[in-house]
C-alpha cells in the first residue's frame, strides 16, 4: 500500500501542476479582459478581496485553523507580500500593454533573474553554465519585446519589471517557507494585494463593475486561490525537477486563449524568444537538480 502511494505521488504532482497552470493562465486571461473596462487598482482590489474567502475555504477543507495563518516571521512575510503586490501590479500592466502570450513569455524570464539575483544578493555560487543560460534568457526576452517598443513605448518594459520583482519574491519565499506554512504565506500575500488595490482607488477612482464583471471576478478569484494551492501541492507530491518545467505549459495555454479570445497570433519572433526563455529556464532548473544531487552524495 505504501509503495503504491509513493509511486502515485509524481503523477499527483504532475496533475496538480498542469491543472494549476491552466487555472492561473485562465485567471490571467480574465484579468486582461476585465482591464477593458477597469483600471489595475480595481482589479487588484476586488480580485484580492474575493480571493480571501476561497483561501479560507481551502484552509478549512485541508483541516487547518485560523491560528495557522499567524505568521512566525511577520516582517519577512510582509516583505514577501509587498513584493508579490508589486509583481501583481506590473503583471496587470503587462496585460494592458501586450498580448497575453507575449506578456507571459517575458514574465517567464523570472527564474532566470532568480539565478542572477541569487548570485548577486545571496552570494550563492553560480557557475558559468548558468550565467550563460541567464544571458540567453535575457536575450530571449529582448527578442520578444523588441518589435513592440515602437508601438507600445516604455510600457513594454512592464513584464520585465514583473519578472524582476517575481524573482525577488521567489528569493524571499525560499527563506520564509522554512518558517511559515503555505496557507499563511498565500493568505497574507492576497490580503496585502487587496489593501494595495483599495489604497489606489482614491487616486485612480473606483470604476463601476457590471454584473458580468462580478461573475468574472468571482471566477478569477477562485482560479487564483486554487491555482496557487495546486502549484504549492505539486512541489510536495513530486520533485521540482519533474513539475517545475511543466509551468511552461502556461505559454502554450496563453497562446491558445489569446487566439480564441482576442485573435492574437504570436509572431515568429515572439515564438523564437519564448523558446529561448523556456530553454534557458529549463537548463537552469536542470543544473540546479544536478548540483543538488552532487551535494547530497
Amino acid at each position: 500500500m505504501n509503495s503504491s502511494t509513493a509511486s502515485d505521488a509524481p503523477l499527483k504532482g504532475i496533475a496538480c501542476m498542469v491543472v494549476g497552470t491552466v487555472l492561473l493562465t485562465s485567471n490571467d486571461a480574465i484579468t486582461k479582459w476585465l482591464l477593458n473596462s477597469l483600471h489595475p487598482g480595481d482589479v487588484m482590489a476586488w480580485r484580492g478581496l474575493l480571493s480571501l474567502p476561497f483561501v479560507l475555504l481551502i484552509l478549512q477543507l485541508e483541516g487547518g485553523s485560523l491560528s495557522s495563518l499567524r505568521s512566525k516571521a511577520p516582517k519577512r512575510n510582509f516583505l514577501r507580500a509587498v513584493l508579490a503586490l508589486v509583481t501583481s501590479a506590473f503583471v496587470i500592466l503587462s496585460f494592458q500593454a501586450l498580448p497575453l502570450a507575449d506578456a507571459l513569455a517575458v514574465i517567464f524570464v523570472s527564474p532566470v533573474m532568480t539565478t542572477a539575483l541569487s548570485a548577486l544578493v545571496l552570494k550563492e555560487n553560480v557557475g558559468w553554465r548558468r550565467w550563460l543560460a541567464t544571458l540567453a534568457g535575457f536575450i530571449g526576452a529582448m527578442i520578444i519585446v523588441g518589435p513592440s517598443f515602437e508601438e507600445v513605448g516604455w510600457a513594454v518594459l512592464a513584464p520585465l519589471a514583473a519578472a524582476f520583482f517575481a524573482a525577488l519574491r521567489d528569493i524571499s519565499t525560499r527563506s520564509l517557507s522554512r518558517i511559515d506554512n503555505g496557507p499563511s504565506i498565500l493568505f497574507w500575500s492576497m490580503f496585502v494585494g487587496m489593501v494595495g488595490g483599495f489604497m489606489s482607488l482614491p487616486i485612480m477612482g473606483a470604476s463601476s463593475v457590471s454584473s458580468e464583471g462580478w461573475l468574472l471576478f468571482v471566477g478569477a478569484s477562485a482560479m487564483l486561490a486554487a491555482s496557487n494551492r495546486l502549484i504549492i501541492a505539486a512541489f510536495k507530491f513530486a520533485s521540482g525537477a519533474i513539475v517545475a518545467p511543466l509551468k511552461y505549459l502556461a505559454l502554450i495555454w496563453a497562446a491558445a486563449l489569446g487566439y480564441l479570445i482576442w485573435g492574437d497570433i504570436p509572431s515568429m519572433q515572439t515564438a523564437l524568444g519564448a523558446v529561448i526563455v523556456a530553454l534557458a529556464g529549463l537548463y537552469i532548473w536542470r543544473r540546479e537538480v544536478i548540483l543538488e544531487r552532487e551535494r547530497q552524495k
